[in-house]
């Protein structure tokens, strides 16, 4: 009788996962205009409520992010985490993400951006060496934003606890995912079940990023040539995106699938393309390694007047550092419906 009532749940949950997928066929979260005030996480298999609250997430990522920080290399210079920190809020108070977020760069030239659940991001230096122009570096942060603002990690975990439940393996789409760890060169040790990848969530990820850029009117199209350029890249010298493309799994409709979200996208004047200020950043990533590499550098007395890149420790991590769930941890905030004058003392670049 037991044996009869596991295979009935086993067999009900496949047929409301497959129900699921086909039922989301079509192109979901076309009503862009209320952008931020949407509620995008649906239920889980159609009837079932995430298990985990947003509060929990939180603890979570701050759990993860506190573990990752323990061997990741950070950059420590003021002037790039302020630039990186700003594109990232600015992309954030256009989504519909219900969590702050902190960001923070990586000290890798591995090309790659994670998000982890509960708003802890982090951006590799590589990422941004990488890009061309703004547009293509917001379009990844924006990409890994949706993760989160979609919940993919804690709903992943859900529909894994219900398939546990009804005692089969984890059949969810693109589950074959889970064997590959991200950025095992810098002991994380974590699988991308953390990050919520699936092929599912990949594609979602890509049309609420790609909102997400043209609500924060920098160039949609930034993704795309983006990803266009890593795919080429990687056909001449394969192994070297293997970072992006673990993370980003490719899949041959994907950029087909932007170019047709953005075709349902309201038109607009302009978009920003690239910053004179984006430059400047990547000017002094360069400079900053250049320095680093030098013969004897560090041994001129000047080392205290330059940025510096630190690893992070146990004993060296500052309170303000850590991620916690304290008072100081960022407030989410949305655009109000007039422009802001702050936003336009300095006008971006545009093309």
């Amino acid at each position: 009788m037991k044996r009869n009532l596991t295979r009935l749940l086993a067999v009900g949950l496949v047929v409301t996962v497959v129900a699921t997928s086909a039922a989301f066929a079509g192109r979901k979260h076309a009503n862009v205009e209320d952008i931020g005030n949407r509620n995008i996480n649906g239920r889980v298999a159609l009837i079932f409520p995430n298990f985990i609250s947003l509060e929990k997430e939180i603890q979570m990522g701050a759990q993860y992010a506190q573990y990752f920080e323990q061997t990741a290399r950070l950059v420590e210079d003021p002037v790039v985490a302020e630039y990186v920190d700003r594109l990232d809020q600015k992309i954030v108070k256009n989504s519909d993400a219900k969590v702050p977020f902190v960001i923070k760069v990586v000290d890798t030239d591995e090309v790659n951006a994670f998000a982890l659940p509960g708003g802890y991001f982090y951006v590799n230096k590589g990422l941004i060496l990488e890009a061309e122009n703004e547009s293509e570096l917001a379009g990844v942060m924006a990409h890994e934003i949706a993760h989160v603002a979609a919940r993919h990690a804690t709903e992943r975990m859900t529909k894994s606890q219900l398939l546990q439940f009804a005692t089969l393996p984890a059949m969810f789409i693109g589950g074959y995912w889970t064997q590959y760890a991200i950025y095992n060169g810098l002991g994380l040790g974590m699988s991308l079940a953390v990050l919520g990848i699936t092929r599912a969530s990949e594609g979602e990820a890509d049309q609420l990023g790609t909102q997400y850029v043209w609500n924060s009117d920098i160039d949609p199209n930034g993704f795309i040539t983006f990803f266009e350029k890593l795919q080429a890249r990687e056909k001449e010298k394969p192994g070297k995106f293997a970072s992006f493309f673990r993370t980003h799994p490719p899949v041959d409709n994907r950029i087909e699938d932007v170019q047709e979200e953005i075709t349902f996208l309201p038109g607009k004047e302009e978009y920003v393309l690239n910053t004179s200020e984006f430059e400047r950043i990547k000017s002094r990533l360069i400079a900053i390694d250049n320095k680093l590499a030098a013969p004897g550098a560090g041994d001129s007395g000047e080392t205290t007047k330059r940025p510096t890149l630190k690893r992070k420790t146990n004993t060296d991590r500052s309170e303000r550092d850590e991620p916690t769930l304290k008072d100081d941890r960022p407030t989410l905030k949305r655009p109000s419906l007039k422009k802001e004058s702050e936003e336009k003392e300095e006008e971006p670049d545009r093309r």
